[in-house]
């Protein structure tokens, strides 16, 4: 009898740690001053202007807002962030190539805009 409840104590233990990984985090107000920095700097970006100094700024706020889940073990929002911090990494390989057309950066620029608007909304709807 103690090993049938030493086993259905080990099993509702370890299984309540896997559940961790399901249920969403909760509201974090850095977290949403984090996003909405994002989003501003996407909404922003100026493909005229100097786009590596704007990139390598997006790219700060991403390593900020992903070492922030991190650190707080907000597991599902790091995994979020790291859609739009491929794109932007892609974006600064690309810059660092050579010159970009104006039309691939209007592309990069609505694919970030769209990317920090679902980051956002995934952010700001947590209770």
């Amino acid at each position: 009898m103690k090993k049938i409840i030493l086993l259905v104590a080990f099993l509702t233990l370890t299984g309540c740690s896997s559940l961790t990984s399901i249920i969403p985090s909760k509201w974090d107000d850095n977290q949403s001053r984090a996003v909405i920095d994002i989003r501003q700097s996407a909404a922003n970006f100026d493909c005229a202007g100097d786009q590596k100094a704007q990139l390598t700024a997006l790219d700060n706020q991403v390593q900020w807002f992903n070492l922030y889940a991190e650190s707080k073990g907000t597991a599902d929002m790091a995994k979020l962030n790291a859609v739009f911090a491929t794109t932007v990494k892609e974006y600064q390989d690309r810059v660092k190539a050579g010159p970009v057309s104006p039309m691939y950066c209007d592309l990069k620029k609505k694919i970030m805009i769209q990317q920090a608007d679902i980051m956002a909304k995934a952010v700001l709807w947590r209770f």
